[in-house]
């Protein structure tokens, strides 16, 4: 439990290099990303299939959505905490906390202010431009190397146990979240079939076209890397901070 605290200590962490910018740069990621998933919303068009399960069942069961995702959020938290504690970091606590009560906040602005879309190019736009912050939002917070979500957790966790490809870990766990979504009657819709084949390669232009500009000085020849998960001795993966996923 001492490494962990100081492993998510933020004295440690802004001592450490790029410390201060790796801080906002994770704090700014959990901001776009709650507000990118709400745009999302706002499209009607589907959401991501991890929120899909949260607004679906939070719906049902008549429960703030950011009260439930982190709910959620904690109780995977604590399976993570079980199976490993590298992954978890302080990104990981305010990614918990924060993402869903960003979103229930701009959602509940667009319900006083905004009219539902109805045309669907206003709702392409919306889903376009919700794709296009939850992927900058990605980039920053992998980028800052400070932890993964707990739902990203989940499927490095599988790798771990199973040996089954990470990629394959996450299409478990998506589709598991996209059938209860499904069951409740959540946000299911085009969006998060996008979500699922476009984020990748458009995280992977924004950690190079933006996230590690902000955080690397030009000339200075130091590269930070951090390893959450090193499975390296098992013939694994680790994540590397600009987000890639190395054998």
């Amino acid at each position: 439990m001492k490494e962990l605290m100081k492993q998510i200590n933020p004295l440690e962490i802004y001592k450490s290099p790029y410390g201060m910018r790796r801080i906002c740069m994770m704090l700014a990621s959990v901001l776009l990303m709650g507000f990118g998933v709400s745009v999302f919303s706002l499209s009607d068009l589907g959401v991501d299939p991890f929120t899909a399960m949260n607004m679906a069942v939070s719906a049902k069961l008549g429960i703030g959505f950011g009260f439930y995702q982190m709910l959620v959020n904690g109780v995977l938290l604590g399976f993570v905490l079980l199976c490993s504690k590298k992954l978890v970091n302080l990104g990981t606590v305010f990614n918990m906390v924060g993402v869903g009560y960003v979103c229930e906040f701009f959602t509940g602005l667009y319900a006083r202010f905004i009219p539902a879309p109805v045309f669907l190019p206003v709702k392409l736009l919306l889903m376009a431009s919700g794709v296009l912050l939850l992927s900058l939002a990605a980039s920053l917070y992998f980028t800052a190397s400070l932890g993964v979500s707990p739902y990203d957790a989940m499927g490095f966790v599988l790798h771990d146990k199973t040996h089954v490809q990470y990629k394959w870990c996450r299409v478990i766990t998506d589709i598991v979240c996209t059938a209860a979504a499904f069951l409740f009657s959540g946000p299911v819709g085009i969006g998060t079939v996008v979500t699922a084949f476009c984020m990748g390669p458009i995280v992977s232009f924004f950690n190079t076209a933006v996230s590690e500009k902000l955080l690397y000085t030009h000339g200075f020849k130091f590269r930070l890397v951090v390893r959450f998960y090193d499975f390296s001795r098992v013939g694994g993966t680790f994540i590397s901070p600009n987000g890639r996923f190395v054998a």
